[in-house]
């Protein structure tokens, strides 16, 4: 099914999503490529949260995102971006470590 989402910011428009398949990084693909910029350089702020990549799986409509949402768009320093991209995986491998460490603890 179909969705709309308000995108306000770098680009202002509205994009026809499906929330069940569209990942973030292809909303972030969408908005670069109609804001003519990397998409690297964009920022997704949806009610007040940061939209991370994370694996790339997770769907806009297991993050919250509803039909006729208003999306943020931000555009950041393509060195900024790049860093938030690689401390964001850190932060995934720093859990899985974490996780690792506690089922080591627990036998």
């Amino acid at each position: 099914m179909t969705s709309k989402l308000k995108i306000a910011g770098t680009w202002a428009g509205v994009i026809d999503v499906e929330l069940e398949n569209w990942a973030v990084p292809m909303l972030r693909e969408e908005v670069a490529k109609l804001s003519s910029t990397n998409p690297d350089s964009i920022n997704l702020i949806y009610l007040g949260r940061v939209l991370r990549d994370g694996d790339g799986v997770e769907k806009l409509s297991q993050l919250g995102v509803r039909n006729n949402g208003k999306v943020l768009s931000c555009r950041i320093n393509h060195d900024v971006g790049k860093k938030l991209v690689e401390e964001e995986r850190l932060e995934e491998s720093r859990k899985e470590e974490e996780g690792r460490i506690a089922r080591l603890n627990r036998l």
